[in-house]
């Protein structure tokens, strides 16, 4: 696979950049700043919402533009502003919440860079994440509400997607085919029972397409890295697909290359190779 002439590099966060401590590998820093210096631009292509974003990726410096909840925005890194939308209407968030709450599942809608998440919901994930190299992340990705009605009562407030837990994958399916008669929604299944809701065509693929239309470079001159299902169609949009070892096998399945583990620095080690 010719890795020559690459302008772009997006790169998913969680099992891709990040290492399985939610931290970036050594020598990972100066490789990414070694890429931008010699013309490729770093683009981070994640689930997670703009407050999300974890520090050591914000430190880097050099990193103009996020692609945040699997696609539904672009955030421009140097002010915090949209510079594109893909999200639920609000008529239709609204429509999702009411027959989410006909489910025994937990959920939260993502707006405004952050989930948010009512008490006895911030209060179960903490008891799980709290401890681990989730709680940061949780900590800074989230905001306690006193309950969804309220803040989407705005009609201007649309949800850029639905973070979903289900008790087990028979609810999740039933869930799933409820949800569906809404109209032009899609959803991305991951392990352990979660489900993410999300407008159609609000994917990185399409972000990707986007992106690379909005600063000026041939999206066949990209290469994305990525290791879950949620990846899929940025690996198909990209120029280069990258797929890590630890990623889920179906991703594989569209990958021009196999990267090592995102904890053996696999994104780095193939960045060293790209060239302008």
């Amino acid at each position: 696979m010719d890795l020559k002439n690459i302008k772009l590099a997006a790169i998913d966060l969680d099992g891709t950049l990040l290492s399985d401590g939610k931290s970036l590998c050594n020598g990972a820093k100066e490789t990414i700043l070694d890429a931008h210096e010699r013309g490729i631009n770093i683009l981070p292509i994640t689930g997670r919402p703009f407050h999300g974003i974890p520090e050591c990726v914000k430190e880097l410096g050099i990193v103009d533009y996020y692609i945040t909840s699997n696609g539904a925005q672009i955030i421009d890194a140097n002010n915090g502003n949209s510079v594109y939308s893909n999200a639920i209407s609000n008529e239709k968030t609204t429509r999702i919440m009411e027959i989410l709450r006909r489910f025994p599942c937990l959920f939260e809608p993502f707006c405004d860079g952050v989930g948010y998440s009512e008490q006895h919901i911030f209060d179960f994930y903490m008891s799980r994440f709290k401890g681990t190299p989730l709680e940061e992340y949780f900590l800074a990705s989230r905001k306690i509400c006193s309950g969804y009605d309220k803040i989407f009562s705005d009609a201007s407030k649309c949800a850029d997607e639905f973070f979903i837990t289900c008790p087990d994958e028979k609810t999740r399916k039933e869930l799933i085919n409820e949800v569906e008669k809404v109209g032009n929604i899609q959803f991305c299944t991951h392990r352990d029972r979660f489900l993410e809701i999300s407008e159609k065509g609000a994917d990185k693929g399409m972000a990707l397409n986007v992106i690379c239309e909005h600063i000026g470079i041939d999206i066949s001159k990209t290469i994305a890295f990525g290791d879950g299902e949620n990846d899929i169609l940025m690996l198909k949009a990209a120029g280069i697909g990258v797929a890590m070892e630890n990623a889920e096998p179906r991703l594989k399945q569209y990958a021009d290359i196999i990267a090592k583990t995102n904890n053996e620095n696999g994104v780095c080690e193939i960045l060293k190779k790209c060239s302008v």
